[in-house]
């Protein structure tokens, strides 16, 4: 493989692993193990240590004293190459283009049709279960014991916390402030101008969303638990998706909103990748079982047919105001067969679309390494 076409293909594992991460129910990690990246990534997140940042940071300051000289940038670039840090950045490009091109059509994509995008997904990951049966390198009774208790506490967590509770309480309390701000009908708020900073957010919301960075990241280098799903629980997905769609604003309060997010994605990520590594290592099989137990529960997690309620108004925060939305239906986290108004054979042929399309993944890596 050349490497224009290793960039390529890791540019565009990276634009899946972004798609993925704006997904409520479908994981990151999971197409980490589907690309055969897993332990890979995570062993090259625990070279991260003192003599790694002296390092790296003594070859940054040689490189701006001196100008970016070729020599000291080559030096620079070859640091990252032979770490693999500058694989993780073909990654991080890809998905950070992902987020910011797919955020507005996911949110509008689950808005208004739900049960296709969760019936794609659903195929996706179904097949996916494929990758880490595959690497398991003896199956023992412990084995199914991990499996079964990865896809118990997937199943869980997605029946005892209900995704519309969190938006209903989301929706009272914005609805608290639009009716102490503005007459009813009105919008809350103005426009702020570019490149200013209101303190629209307070240090409780910059500490509660850099909280919430650092357990989504956590949740979602597991296969089966979405990080999406964990923000969603904690009521600040559309907060992110949101503020991600206002950045066009410039305003600084969006950046720096946006900015202890990625903070605590930072921090999370480094902390749990040394436990994740460290269990692969002692018990790997173990491991990988609880992982595929992970992915089989998020199947439960990801059926296309919710019992849905709809609110007659929902208060929202976009691009910095409170806005009112009338009769929106709201997905619950109780399963349902499908109705009579429920679009089921669109949902089969996007479940059917999302297995071929995981299955030639799978075929395509499995190549690969052979």
């Amino acid at each position: 493989m050349t490497a224009v076409s290793s960039t390529i293909r890791e540019l565009l594992i990276g634009l899946c692993l972004g798609v993925a991460n704006i997904i409520p129910g479908v994981s990151g990690g999971t197409f980490l193990l589907v690309f055969g990246i897993y332990e890979r990534v995570f062993s090259i997140l625990n070279l991260i240590n003192k003599d790694f940042l002296v390092q790296l940071a003594g070859l940054g300051i040689s490189a701006v004293k001196t100008c970016g000289r070729k020599g000291t940038v080559s030096d620079l670039v070859a640091f990252f190459r032979d770490t693999g840090f500058l694989f993780l950045f073909k990654l991080g490009i890809g998905a950070v283009v992902a987020i910011l091109a797919l955020s507005s059509l996911m949110k509008y994509l689950l808005l208004h049709h739900f049960s296709v995008t969760y019936a794609l997904f659903l195929g996706l990951i179904l097949v996916s279960v494929i990758i880490p049966v595959r690497m398991i390198k003896s199956f023992k009774a412990g084995t199914l014991f991990f499996i079964i208790l990865g896809m118990g506490l997937t199943i869980f967590v997605t029946v005892m916390v209900n995704p519309y509770d969190k938006i209903k309480v989301k929706s009272d309390y914005l609805s608290a402030l639009y009716g102490a701000n503005e007459t009813a009908g009105s919008v809350s708020g103005a426009p702020a101008k570019p490149f200013t900073f209101t303190g629209r957010y307070s240090v409780d919301e910059y500490l509660y969303i850099g909280m919430c960075g650092a357990l989504a990241i956590s949740a979602t280098v597991l296969p089966g638990i979405s990080g999406s799903l964990v923000m969603i629980l904690m009521g600040s997905y559309f907060d992110v998706i949101s503020a991600i769609s206002a950045l066009k604003t410039l305003n600084l309060d969006t950046f720096a909103f946006l900015g202890v997010f990625a903070l605590g994605v930072l921090l999370g990520g480094l902390m749990f990748a040394r436990l994740v590594s460290f269990v692969l290592e002692r018990y790997y099989n173990a491991t990988m079982g609880f992982l595929i137990g992970l992915m089989i529960g998020s199947l439960y997690a990801l059926w296309p047919f919710k019992k849905t309620i709809v609110m007659a108004r929902q208060y929202v925060k976009q691009d910095g105001l409170i806005r009112v939305l009338e009769n929106v239906p709201v997905q619950t986290n109780i399963n349902m067969l499908p109705g009579s108004e429920d679009p089921l054979s669109t949902a089969l042929v996007f479940f059917v679309l999302g297995g071929i399309i995981m299955m030639g993944f799978v075929r395509a890596e499995s190549g690969k390494s052979g």
